[in-house]
């Protein structure tokens, strides 16, 4: 389900019930398009995530941790300026649209009391956040500034006065009086029960109804009594639900849909539900895994841009080697025509393009040698030995650059995988390693205080022993070579770039190595596989790293293997 106005309607209530005369004491600006504000509210820190990211724009109390970037923007020193210690005095909705209105009331520098309204606009690549004075309407600032070259219906810049988007002339569907005005106005093609019909009256009608509560009022509608009284009941039953959410996730092989109430629709097309004590709650769930790696996407194109780059290199110049590699399988061949030109010079006339000479190493059997019109016989003949001993020789070179050239592509397909498990914050982690290995210029700083390797993720097993997991090369190597116990068990996916994984106990039971095997392979290039995949284990004195070898790379001994589902059922620490 979309965030569309009855799911916003659902989402102002429940924070209503949390934040309403909240004090704003943190504002922070973890990504670039959203924006984390820290409320205390009933003796509870709420931690309010705005978001006005294209694809994930929402707006939640979250649980999920941030860090900050050190430098804040110019919005947040904005908003800190005007709602640091702002009380929150009423959170609303623009009928049903999905325009969230947080007022707000500070005192300035004199102890004048300031009444602000924080615009929070939900509309997928048009969403933004805008501060603007409650007195005069004028934008305070925005957290994307529209000039009039990119909207020619309102701008959006500081000290001009604020305009609502353009809204729909159509009635909200929690006023009850509109709904009976509609039931009575359309009864005829309501009690037809046509669904395509029923769906386009609805969407002419109602604003903020998105496609999947269309969907759902649709089914409602249309699988009651065809009389006017029990479609204006199940219309009726369907919004009063909505005054009591029960927030849903619904999941089936091709998509996950989440819902502010249980959906009739999608229970009878056999999808499976999770519910939740809270919007937010389910939200955090659904957004965990799409918004990091659209977060680790918008901060890491220049990484991507600098492995993708190299790992292509890499396997074009692999092709090429192994090219190279077949010619020199004809280095014998060479080396025959030498010698048969030397040992018959005599019959080999001047100037000829082509020759025939008895093999004797196949029985005289005549075969036919290539010539250089332009060379004596003689030089013919040490035209093919040198030519056999430059592939000969060339040989072991070749198959060294070969060996190390697929290394290499293996390290990058490695920092691939552990992209797709990265988060935000281990991007510093793989940049620096980059930057070591050359790949990447570091950036010149005033401080030579060697950055921190981050330790990588703690989980606990259900019997409380820690399960350590690397989420990169750097954090692997300081793992199993640093950190770990050498009787400690250490874990592997078999044969696939992964995550090291470090089990912090001497003798661990046989439902934690289990646990942290199903670690170890949904931290690797498996990831999301539904199939059974082999982890390898052993203990940490059996893991060796090659001198010169790569970051993360090892070899190990006296391993046992482990075939498990690639899953994450506990909680990072």
């Amino acid at each position: 389900m979309s965030f569309d106005g009855v799911f916003t309607h659902t989402m102002v209530a429940e924070l209503q019930n949390k934040l309403l005369s909240g004090r704003i004491t943190k504002i922070q600006q973890p990504f670039a398009l959203e924006l984390l504000l820290t409320i205390r509210s009933f003796n509870h820190n709420y931690n309010l995530l705005l978001s006005a990211n294209p694809n994930y724009a929402r707006v939640q109390i979250t649980q999920n941790k941030f860090v900050s970037p050190p430098q804040p923007s110019n919005f947040v020193m904005t908003l800190r300026k005007h709602l640091a210690g702002a009380f929150i005095k009423n959170i609303s909705q623009i009928k049903n649209d999905r325009i969230i209105v947080f007022s707000l009331e500070n005192h300035d520098e004199l102890g004048d009391r300031q009444n602000y309204i924080l615009y929070v606009e939900i509309m997928n690549r048009h969403s933004n956040i805008i501060l603007v004075n409650h007195q005069d309407q004028q934008i305070i600032d925005s957290l994307k500034h529209i000039s009039l070259s990119q909207d020619r219906y309102r701008q959006l810049l500081p000290h001009l006065s604020y305009k609502l988007p353009p809204q729909p002339n159509l009635n909200d569907p929690f006023d009850i009086f509109a709904r009976e005005k509609f039931v009575k106005d359309h009864t005829s093609e309501l009690v037809a029960q046509n669904p395509a019909q029923t769906t386009q009256l609805l969407k002419a009608n109602f604003m903020g109804l998105g496609k999947d509560t269309l969907q759902e009022l649709t089914f409602r509608l249309t699988n009651t009594t065809a009389e006017p009284a029990f479609i204006l009941r199940a219309l009726n039953e369907t919004f009063n639900q909505l005054h009591t959410p029960q927030a849903c996730i619904y999941s089936n092989e091709k998509r996950q849909i989440f819902t502010p109430i249980s959906f009739q629709s999608l229970q009878k097309q056999n999808f499976t539900v999770e519910k939740f004590d809270s919007l937010s709650t389910m939200l955090d769930i659904y957004y965990q895994d799409r918004a990091r790696q659209d977060r680790v996407r918008q901060q890491a194109d220049n990484l991507l841009q600098v492995i993708k780059r190299n790992l292509k290199r890499d396997r074009l110049k692999s092709e090429r080697l192994k090219k190279d590699l077949q010619k020199t399988s004809q280095a014998p061949a060479k080396r025959l025509r030498g010698e048969l030109l030397t040992t018959f010079m005599n019959q080999v006339p001047q100037g000829a393009k082509t020759v025939t000479l008895p093999n004797y190493y196949e029985n005289n059997q005549p075969l036919t040698i290539a010539l250089k019109p332009d060379l004596s016989p003689s030089k013919n003949a040490q035209r093919y030995f040198k030519t056999y001993q430059k592939l000969k020789n060339s040989t072991a070179h070749l198959k060294e650059q070969l060996e190390l050239t697929q290394q290499e592509s293996a390290y990058f397909e490695s920092i691939l995988a552990q992209m797709e498990y990265a988060q935000p914050q281990d991007l510093a982690d793989i940049t620096l390693e980059l930057q070591q290995q050359g790949y990447l210029k570091a950036k010149k700083k005033a401080s030579r205080k060697p950055t921190k390797v981050r330790h990588g993720d703690i989980f606990k097993a259900t019997d409380g022993t820690e399960i350590h997991v690397g989420k990169n090369n750097l954090q692997n190597d300081y793992l199993t070579m640093k950190y770990a116990d050498k009787r400690y068990t250490w874990l592997h996916i078999k044969n696939l770039p992964g995550s090291h994984v470090i089990i912090a106990a001497l003798h661990p039971s046989t439902a934690t190595i289990k646990q942290a095997a199903q670690l170890a392979a949904f931290y690797s290039k498996a990831g999301k596989n539904p199939a059974k995949v082999p982890v390898d284990y052993t203990l940490v004195k059996h893991v060796h790293k090659p001198k010169g070898a790569k970051p993360g790379f090892v070899i190990y001994t006296d391993q046992k293997t482990l075939l498990v589902v690639p899953q994450n059922n506990l909680k990072p620490q």
